[in-house]
């Protein structure tokens, strides 16, 4: 039983969904970096970045490896392990995201 377009499907779809939230993340970061020092408000937004975009490559890996073994080891449906393979790296993604924002923001922009 071939698995490699359930995973592609599953990494595609996986990797959109999470720069669609990055962006909205980053657009969020800016409202709340609005009265910040301009050096500091970059330092954290390209702290929160990085770490998204780190999380971001592998969840790409997450959901593949996780529709290959969905399929091959416990024998389930194509497309329940598609969408599980999806939810569970956005899900994580979104707490990192937001995990990301809250951290970056108090660490880097010092009081003036």
């Amino acid at each position: 039983m071939s698995t490699k377009i359930p995973a592609a499907i599953a990494g595609l779809s996986t990797f959109f969904i999470l720069i669609a939230l990055g962006v909205l993340s980053v657009f969020g970061q800016m409202v709340v970096l609005n009265g910040a020092n301009e050096s500091q408000a970059f330092n954290a937004m390209t702290a929160s970045v990085i770490c998204q975009t780190v999380y971001l490559l592998l969840a790409v890996i997450l959901a593949c490896w996780l529709v290959n073994l969905l399929i091959t080891k416990f024998n389930w449906n194509k497309f329940l392990a598609v969408l599980v393979a999806i939810s569970a790296p956005v899900v994580l993604g979104i707490v990192i995201s937001f995990l990301a924002v809250i951290v970056t923001i108090p660490l880097l922009i010092k009081p003036v």
